[in-house]
């Protein structure tokens, strides 16, 4: 995969160039990011990062105020994703808040106020969610169906890494510099993905045609269309209701081991190692797995239910045990699971849809993650608490599974499990 994977970003342009402006949007999160969420004081936290959170009460105010907004701009970005040049919108996605953020970093954290800090946050939050789906629409359009899994494996992997080390930098930085030359460099690492952006050739047709406004006045009757269009897909409509159901499991077991760590781990650094090095760990592994694994079985739709089943058996089997060990080890299959079934999903939607729809599918996406976390923020406020934690995080695993058995169901009556 590694090897496969290195000859696509070198012999393919246009992919490279799409994976450029992907990891350099979120290298850049991961200075801004980790510069600017320890600056917000949120609800008495210090500090504004969902798997950071330090109560269920905290977790939900900022799952809500970071989700509800995007949730609600989604739909219409998927039509811009759509209808006009992907190519432009990439540019923008990472151009206008390179700029923001350098604004920000020169002016100052302190100078600009908290306000300030905390839309700057939303906004490269939003752009990358705007740059993600846009890259998963136009990933087809810059290779061949046959490399689909390895691209998508590329851009889960790569993305997470620059993030990461985008992270270790703003971070070991934060130890010796200022937070204004870390967010300006932030804002230099985003104007690097917008140039990548602009080199791009090949990302999908252009199908904005009429005058703006006549656009916008259309722009619902096109939502209410790519949502017959995914529904009337099978393949599609259950990839990405698949997807939602991973990443309630997901969202959920991360928020609760990051708690759950924190009682058993006073080191910090110790923490990172369970909850986001045991995690990666699985993910890299699945990486590595996923082309392989899926030629060892019927379809893509049997790899997505068995990695589905590996990640809920995990967090049943060690989630009531409460040690750091049997933590690091739900981590470390929760992650393999969900990045081999979301690169297998990512390919069955892109795969299913025409290029004129991916845009608004991806967009549902978008709308499946930021539902994931409310929903689990909202059943962690009501029903955590110290002596059920244990029991709470085993119990999610278990109604995951029983989830996954309808998965199955649906996956068959539509056909999905035939060969191929």
């Amino acid at each position: 995969m590694l090897k496969r994977g290195a000859q696509l970003l070198l012999t393919r342009r246009d992919f490279g160039l799409l994976m450029a402006t992907q990891f350099f949007a979120q290298a850049g999160d991961g200075v801004v990011q980790a510069a600017l969420a320890k600056l917000i004081v949120f609800g008495g936290q210090k500090g504004f990062d969902l798997e950071g959170a330090r109560s269920p009460d905290d977790l939900l105010r900022i799952a809500l105020f970071v989700f509800v907004p995007y949730t609600i701009l989604s739909p219409f970005l998927g039509v811009v994703i759509d209808r006009w040049d992907r190519r432009k919108l990439l540019f923008v996605a990472n151009g206008f808040r390179a700029i923001v953020i350098a604004i920000v970093g020169l002016v100052g954290t302190r100078a600009v106020g908290e306000a300030a800090l905390f839309l700057a946050f939303l906004l490269t939050l939003s752009s990358t969610r705007l740059v993600l789906a846009t890259k998963a629409a136009a990933l087809p359009a810059a290779l061949d169906n046959e490399f689909l899994v390895e691209g998508n494996a590329i851009s889960q992997l790569g993305g997470a890494l620059f993030q990461l080390v985008g992270a270790a930098v703003a971070l070991v930085a934060a130890g010796a510099i200022p937070t204004g030359p870390i967010v300006v460099t932030g804002a230099l690492i985003y104007a690097l993905g917008a140039v990548s952006a602009l080199a791009l050739e090949q990302t999908g047709d252009t199908r904005a045609r009429s005058p703006l406004g006549e656009e916008i006045r259309r722009v619902v009757e096109r939502i209410v269309a790519g949502l017959k269009e995914v529904a009337r897909v099978p393949k599609a409509a259950a990839s990405i209701s698949t997807y939602f159901w991973l990443r309630l499991l997901w969202s959920f077991s991360i928020a609760g081991i990051g708690l759950i760590s924190r009682q058993l781990l006073v080191n910090e650094k110790a923490q990172v190692l369970v909850t986001a090095g045991a995690g990666a760990a699985g993910g890299v592994l699945g990486f590595l797995l996923a082309n392989r694994l899926r030629g060892l079985v019927r379809s893509t739709s049997h790899l997505v239910l068995a990695a589905g089943i590996i990640a809920g058996l995990a967090v049943a089997a060690l989630g009531a045990i409460g040690k750091t060990a049997s933590l690091a080890g739900l981590a470390f299959f929760l992650g393999l699971g969900f990045f081999v079934a979301k690169i297998s999903l990512d390919t069955m939607v892109q795969e299913s849809l025409g290029d004129g729809f991916r845009g608004r599918a991806f967009s549902l996406y978008d709308i499946a993650y930021n539902l994931a976390w409310v929903l689990a923020a909202a059943i962690m406020k009501i029903l955590w608490s110290h002596d059920v934690q244990g029991i709470l995080i085993s119990g999610m695993g278990m109604v995951f599974l029983v989830g996954m058995a309808a998965i199955a169901a649906w996956f068959k009556r539509a056909g999905l499990l035939a060969a191929g």
